[in-house]
């Protein structure tokens, strides 16, 4: 069922919904961080910022998919499932600035310029 959520004509007709997830994840630049919010509306539907909370929670490799990135519509950092100080690090090593638990000028360092076909309003899921 997740394959259908992509068109036939779609640039990726076989990705589900996880690996599209990560796909946008992997396009916030250095230095810039976006929210869960922020990529469930990059995939067509903003009521899906859980379920891109559950996506960041599962990634497999936290070295080669920037799940730090994603933090809160206010600015606070959510979790991280290596830990929320290894979070900060890898933010910092970054170029991002915590600060008692939020990013630093998030509006700033805020991205949400996603190259995306939106898949769930494709869809109306």
């Amino acid at each position: 069922m997740k394959r259908k959520l992509f068109a036939e004509h779609s640039l990726f007709p076989n990705m589900n919904l996880s690996n599209y997830t990560y796909y946008l994840v992997r396009q916030i630049p250095a230095g810039r961080v976006s929210t869960y919010g922020a990529v469930a509306k990059a995939l067509g539907n903003k009521r899906y910022a859980r379920a891109v909370g559950k996506y960041m929670n599962k990634n497999p490799d936290a070295d080669t998919m920037p799940c730090f990135k994603i933090v809160k519509s206010d600015g606070s950092l959510g979790g991280f499932g290596l830990g929320i100080n290894d979070k900060i690090r890898r933010l910092k090593k970054d170029g991002i600035e915590v600060r008692d638990g939020k990013i630093i000028n998030f509006k700033c360092v805020f991205f949400d310029d996603f190259k995306t076909e939106y898949p769930l309003k494709k869809n109306k899921l």
